[in-house]
């Protein structure tokens, strides 16, 4: 299948998944709106999961995280009986769609087509065998599934509030911004370095990647923060936290552990690994020896 056929394939695919989160939302017989979305979240991802072994390739999925955030602000929109747009409902719908479509598109702009499966999952296949179906159904879906639905979940609160506006609000907003922000340069800069054929092989240390050795993932960890601090004022649940608190512990301890391994025999990585921090850039506030 060529990448035309690919790609209108995936549209379908994900066509097909909002009517059918729509139908359920309509539909599903759960009074509590949190459990009724999470319920939907996961009958979404088996559909998804099902998708993927029948076209045998798990990154069907990688469009399914980045795009739910933004049809979770639909939900919430249509279960909100007394909804009223104010400013921090505004700044939440405009900074989440800015993120999941920014994403959702790099993502499908860089996708190769149905031939094309992610490394991870490629050498996860490779090592677990005819164990990969469980293994990528608890790991590569459901798991992020519901670390996504546990970091949005501050969207209810501040949907659901009418609270006034606190200085809560403009840190959460600039956070998601810079968050943002730091996604959109780290991943023009990484691909305006690979489209050069002299640096194959090598290591970018130019632009962020200078200051921080996962610029693009720091930009993800601050977008979840910047969603729960947004929702501070509105009195969330405590335990609404654990979201990026999750999120965070992923990034720390499983991605960048995974992409720095990959990245080891690349030319020049022990000094870069020396010289550049692994997420958060001092070298932009301090330059120690």
């Amino acid at each position: 299948m060529n990448l035309n056929k690919s790609r209108l394939l995936i549209i379908l695919v994900y066509t097909l998944l909002f009517f059918i989160g729509a139908i359920l939302s309509i539909k599903l017989p759960i009074e509590n709106p949190v459990y009724k979305l999470l319920a939907i979240d996961l009958i979404l991802t088996v559909y998804i999961f099902i998708v993927g072994l029948v076209l045998k390739n798990d990154s069907v999925y990688d469009a399914y995280w980045s795009l739910i955030p933004f049809l979770m602000l639909f939900y919430w929109m249509d279960t909100t009986d007394d909804l009223v747009f104010n400013a921090r409902i505004i700044i939440l719908i405009s900074l989440v769609s800015w993120w999941s479509w920014r994403l959702t598109y790099n993502w499908f702009r860089g996708w190769k087509g149905i031939k094309h499966e992610d490394w991870r999952y490629v050498d996860m296949r490779k090592n677990t065998g005819i164990m990969y179906p469980l293994v990528s159904f608890l790991g590569i879906q459901l798991f992020p599934t519901l670390m996504v639905f546990a970091g949005s979940l501050p969207m209810e609160s501040i949907f659901y509030s009418h609270e006034p506006l606190a200085i809560t609000d403009a840190i959460g907003g600039l956070l998601m911004i810079i968050a943002i922000l730091l996604e959109v340069f780290a991943d023009r800069q990484m691909h305006a370095f690979r489209i050069k054929p002299e640096n194959k092989g090598k290591v970018i240390d130019t632009g962020l990647w200078n200051y921080s050795r996962h610029p693009n993932y720091l930009g993800e960890i601050l977008l979840w923060w910047g969603i729960y601090i947004l929702s501070i004022a509105t009195h969330p649940p405590t335990y609404y936290i654990s979201g990026a608190i999750i999120i965070t512990l992923l990034f720390v301890f499983i991605s960048i552990p995974l992409m720095e391994k990959r990245m080891a025999n690349r030319i020049g990585f022990i000094e870069y690994k020396k010289l550049t921090p692994v997420l958060i850039p001092w070298k932009m506030f301090w330059k120690g020896k």
